[in-house]
C-alpha cells in the first residue's frame, strides 16, 4: 500500500535537514545518548515488558532504525512493525539495521498524517519527532487513536532544561537544527498518560500512555 504524500511544511522542512544529517546521525546519536541514558534504558524495559508475540508496533519517524534495533534487542518475538518517515536517506539505514526481517515494514509517508495507517496497534512509539512539530500534542493524539485496546504508546521529546544556561544554549542550537522544546504541559493534559518522566536536567522527556500488562 503506497501512501499519498502529503506532507506539511514542518515535515518537509525536517525531510530537508535528515537529507543532510542522515551520514552522521547514528554518531551523533550515540553521544546525545550519553545523556538521555535514563529515557533509554527506560525504553527497553518498556519493550521488554510490553512487547510479546501477538504485538503490532507503529513507530512514527524512525529514522534510521535506533528503535528497530531496540525491538529486535529487547523483544525479539514481535508479530509486526510498521515504520513510517519522510527521509529515504534515514530509512535506508533503517532497513540495514533490519536485517532483512519480514516482520519489518519501513515506509516512505507522513507520520503526522495517519488516516491511511490501517488498523490498530499494541504498541506506539515516537522519539524526538515531536520536538520538530508546530502542535506535538495534536501528533500524539493521533496517535493514541490508533492504540489497541490495553496496548502502550511511548513519546521521547526536548523539553526545556532547568538551566538558564543551558535552556539558552540549546535554544539557539534548535534554529539550525529545527527542534524546539516541547510543553510538557499540553503532554500531561492529554487522556490515558500512565506517567511522564524528565532526565538530562530536564532536556529529554519520557511519555508513556496505556495500561501496564499490554504485551498480547
Amino acid at each position: 500500500m503506497q501512501f499519498p504524500d502529503r506532507a506539511s511544511a514542518e515535515v518537509e522542512r525536517t525531510r530537508r535537514l535528515y537529507r543532510r544529517v542522515a551520514p552522521l546521525y547514528d554518531g551523533f546519536r550515540a553521544l546525545w545518548s550519553r545523556w538521555t541514558r535514563p529515557a533509554e534504558e527506560a525504553l527497553d524495559r518498556l519493550f521488554h515488558e510490553r512487547i510479546g508475540p501477538a504485538s503490532r508496533v507503529l513507530e512514527l519517524a524512525p529514522g534510521t532504525g535506533i528503535n528497530v534495533e531496540r525491538l529486535l534487542r529487547c523483544a525479539p518475538g514481535f508479530a509486526s512493525y510498521l515504520g513510517i518517515d519522510s527521509s529515504e536517506e534515514m530509512l535506508a539505514r533503517a532497513r540495514q539495521k533490519a536485517r532483512g526481517d519480514p516482520r519489518i515494514e519501513l515506509r516512505i509517508g507522513d507520520a503526522t498524517d495517519l488516516g491511511a495507517v490501517e488498523g490498530s496497534f499494541d504498541f506506539v512509539m515516537s522519539t524526538w519527532l515531536l520536538s520538530h512539530l508546530d502542535a506535538p500534542a495534536e501528533t500524539v493524539r493521533d496517535a493514541l487513536s490508533k492504540l489497541a485496546p490495553g496496548g502502550t504508546a511511548a513519546f521521547v521529546f526536548f523539553t526545556a532544561p532547568r538551566g538558564s544556561l543551558l535552556r539558552g544554549i540549546l535554544g539557539q542550537l534548535g534554529g539550525p537544527l529545527r527542534y524546539r522544546f516541547v510543553d510538557a504541559a499540553e503532554i500531561r493534559a492529554l487522556p490515558s498518560l500512565e506517567r511522564l518522566e524528565a532526565c538530562a536536567a530536564g532536556m529529554a522527556t519520557l511519555a508513556v500512555f496505556g495500561a501496564a500488562g499490554a504485551a498480547g
